[in-house]
C-alpha cells in the first residue's frame, strides 16, 4: 500500500513535472489527433548549445599563410602546434582531440562555419543577453516572447498528425523553446517518477481521481500522469558504446527518443564549461581540449547510433555558443569574451566535408574593436537554411522576424546560391 509519505513525494514531483516540464494532454499510445503513436517522425533538428562561450579559434584553427603567423603571434601560449592539427581543407584544421568529428568531416557528414555572429553592433559580450538573443533569434532584441525553435514548430504546418512528442530538452527547456507548451523535458528516464512498480501505478491512479476535473491544475496533473506513462512505454536504454559522460548521456537519450518514431522534430541539449578566462590549455592539451574530446566522442557515438538505425539522413545536429573568444590570449593564459563563433552542422543530409563562411583574418586591422574575430555570416543564415531546406518550413520570416537576408548557403541540398548573410 502506498504510504502517505510516498504519495506526497510523488504528488510533489508530478506537480513539478506538470508546471515546468511538459504539458502533453493526451494518453499514451495516441496522438493529439487520436492517431497511432508510431507515425513516421520526419526530420529532426538537434541544437547543441555550448554554454559559456566556446573559443572557436582553437577549434577551427588556421594552418597557413598570414592567418597562421598572426594566430601564433597573438596566442604564444594557447596556440595548437601544426603537428597536433587534423587537416580539413588545407587552410584550417581541428585539434587532434576530436578524431570522431574529423572522421565525420572526412565522411562528408560534418560542415564547419567560421566567423558566425550577429550583425555589427547588435551583439553582446554578456552571457545572459547573448544567449537570449541567439535563442530568441532576434539580434539586438530580447523583448520578443517566443524562441526561434518554438516559432518553427508553430509555423511549420507539416508536423505529422500522430506526433506524440514534437520537442524535447535534456534539462530545463531553453529560451529557444519559449512559447512552446508541449516540451518534454527529461534527462534521466529512470528517475522520471520517484516511485516505482505498483506504488507508481497506484500514485498515478490517485492523481487521476483527485484531478478528474477541468481546472488548469487538473489538466496539468492529468498531463503529468500521461507523460509518466508515456515514458514508461518507450525503450530509452542507451547503447553501451556511448561514453560515460553527461553529454553522451544527453545525446544518447535524444537518439533513443528519435528511434521510437513518435514525432520528435526538435531537441535541445546544453553543454557548459566554456568560459575559459584562465588556464585554457596549451600545446593542444588541457581543460579546453579535454572538453572538446568529450564533445567529439559523444557526437561520434550519437551518429554511430543513428547510422546503425538507418536514421543518419533524418537528423541534423547544429551547434551554437554565447559568443567566440577574443583573438589575443590574456595574461592568465585564457581568453576573454569575444564576438564571432564557430558553428558545426552534422548529419547525413549535410553537404559536409567543407568549411563554410568567409574568414575575415586576424591581423590587427582585421579585428572587430581591435580585439575580436569579426562576424561575416549572420547566424540566422545557417539556421534558416536548415529550417527551410532540411525541416521543410518555408516560413523563415516567422521563425526569424526582421531577417531579410538569404535563407540558403548550401548546407543541405538546394539550388540557392550562397551570399552574405547580412542585410
Amino acid at each position: 500500500m502506498t504510504t502517505r509519505r510516498q504519495f506526497l513525494q510523488g504528488s510533489a514531483a508530478a506537480l513539478a513535472l506538470a508546471s515546468s516540464r511538459v504539458t502533453l494532454g493526451w494518453a499514451p499510445g495516441t496522438s493529439r489527433a487520436g492517431g497511432d503513436i508510431n507515425a513516421h517522425n520526419g526530420k529532426t533538428l538537434v541544437v547543441l548549445f555550448f554554454r559559456g562561450g566556446m573559443d572557436g579559434l582553437n577549434m577551427l584553427i588556421p594552418r597557413t599563410d598570414i592567418h597562421r603567423s598572426e594566430y601564433e603571434s597573438k596566442r604564444p601560449n594557447l596556440q595548437v602546434p601544426l603537428s597536433k592539427i587534423l587537416n580539413l581543407n588545407g587552410a584550417f584544421g581541428l585539434p587532434d582531440a576530436v578524431p570522431e568529428l574529423h572522421q565525420l568531416y572526412q565522411n562528408g557528414d560534418l560542415a564547419m562555419i567560421h566567423a558566425v555572429g550577429m550583425p555589427d553592433g547588435l551583439g553582446s559580450r554578456s552571457h545572459f543577453d547573448s544567449q537570449k538573443m541567439f535563442e530568441l533569434g532576434t539580434p539586438g532584441d530580447t523583448s520578443i516572447g517566443t524562441g526561434w525553435l518554438a516559432r518553427h514548430l508553430q509555423s511549420t504546418g507539416n508536423v505529422p498528425p500522430a506526433a506524440s512528442v514534437t520537442s524535447m530538452a535534456t534539462g530545463n527547456p531553453p529560451t529557444s523553446l519559449a512559447g512552446e507548451s508541449e516540451v518534454m523535458s527529461i534527462d534521466d528516464p529512470g528517475s522520471f517518477h520517484p516511485n516505482s512498480g505498483r506504488y507508481q501505478e497506484e500514485h498515478l491512479q490517485y492523481l487521476r481521481l483527485l484531478h478528474s476535473g477541468s481546472t488548469p491544475l487538473d489538466l496539468a496533473m492529468q498531463s503529468a500522469a500521461d507523460t509518466v506513462e508515456l515514458v514508461q512505454t518507450l525503450n530509452l536504454d542507451i547503447p553501451q558504446f556511448y561514453p560515460n559522460t553527461s553529454l553522451a548521456d544527453d545525446l544518447g537519450l535524444v537518439a533513443q527518443v528519435i528511434k521510437q518514431d513518435i514525432g520528435l522534430r526538435v531537441a535541445s541539449v546544453d553543454f557548459g564549461g566554456w568560459d575559459t578566462h584562465e588556464n585554457q590549455g596549451s600545446g593542444g592539451a588541457g581543460g579546453y581540449f579535454d572538453r572538446l574530446a568529450q564533445v567529439s566522442a559523444a557526437v561520434g557515438a550519437f551518429f554511430t547510433d543513428l547510422q546503425n538505425s538507418g536514421l543518419m539522413n533524418d537528423v541534423v545536429l547544429v551547434t551554437q555558443t554565447d559568443f567566440g573568444r577574443r583573438v589575443r590570449e590574456n595574461g592568465n593564459k585564457g581568453t576573454d569574451h569575444g564576438t564571432a563563433q564557430v558553428m558545426m552542422v552534422a548529419g547525413g543530409a549535410v553537404n559536409g566535408g567543407q568549411v563554410y563562411g568567409s574568414f575575415p583574418g586576424i591581423s590587427d586591422t582585421d579585428l572587430y574593436l581591435n580585439t575580436d574575430l569579426r562576424a561575416t555570416t549572420d547566424f540566422r543564415l545557417p539556421l534558416s537554411d536548415l529550417v527551410l531546406n532540411f525541416l521543410g518550413n518555408p516560413n523563415t520570416d516567422v521563425v526569424f522576424p526582421g531577417y531579410t537576408g538569404p535563407t540558403s548557403m548550401g548546407l543541405v541540398p538546394t539550388d540557392a546560391i550562397f551570399a552574405s548573410g547580412f542585410d
